[in-house]
């Protein structure tokens, strides 16, 4: 009788956290300057390190967030340019300038279990003259779980994205479609794991996973 008592409060309990969880809101992303998160860069394909890169805020306030990315090692760094609602704008590297038109809809604020929403951006590279993408995307907050990145265990809110582009250079064009997997985590103001996926004709072209090592909260 003992046991079904503890069984059944332990199911109780559950059912309560579920529902917390299911009620839990992220009011905006709270950025600060100077936050600061260490990122791996994993080879989707093959589940190898592809680089290791430190990003920092160097600005945030009602105009936006300017943050400076770099390599471990310091030596090539980009200035990143994010909405206020933390959606990418502009990479401004040494080599190339990449834009996404308004933005990047990774994010929409507040956030929510079961939440919805989308957006249209038109992608263009400087490295890829004369090329651009133009996507019509689809998000989805699936609900929390607990996920562990080199950083630690996290509870994090998970977004999928998924949809569809069209692609055009000076040759023709082409379709394909995309996918966005993030968790995200307030206790660190930024995702702790990000996977995207990128199709052609059914068969995968990109695939990349970034997975936090560290985070330095800011003033």
């Amino acid at each position: 009788m003992r046991t079904l008592i503890a069984l059944l409060a332990c199911l109780l309990a559950a059912a309560s956290a579920s529902a917390q969880d299911r009620a839990r809101r992220i009011e905006s992303p709270g950025i600060r300057v100077g936050d600061t998160w260490m990122f791996n860069k994993i080879d989707g394909w093959k589940n190898s390190l592809e680089d290791v890169s430190v990003n920092v805020v160097k600005r945030s306030d009602a105009s936006g967030i300017v943050m400076e990315s770099s390599s471990l090692d310091g030596k090539s760094v980009a200035k990143i340019l994010r909405t206020t609602a933390f959606n990418l704008v502009r990479i401004e590297a040494p080599a190339f300038t990449q834009t996404a038109t308004p933005f990047y809809p990774n994010y929409s604020f507040p956030l929510y279990a079961g939440k919805t929403w989308g957006g249209k951006v038109v992608l263009s590279n400087t490295k890829r003259a004369g090329t651009e993408v133009t996507a019509q995307l689809q998000g989805r907050a699936l609900g929390w779980e607990l996920v562990t990145v080199p950083a630690g265990t996290y509870l994090a809110l998970k977004l999928h994205m998924e949809g569809t582009y069209r692609a055009t250079d000076p040759g023709g064009g082409w379709d394909g479609t995309i996918e966005d997997t993030l968790w995200y985590a307030p206790e660190v103001r930024n995702a702790v794991r990000y996977e995207y996926i990128d199709s052609v004709g059914g068969s995968r072209y990109n695939h990349e996973v970034d997975e936090l090592v560290r985070f330095w909260p800011g003033r």
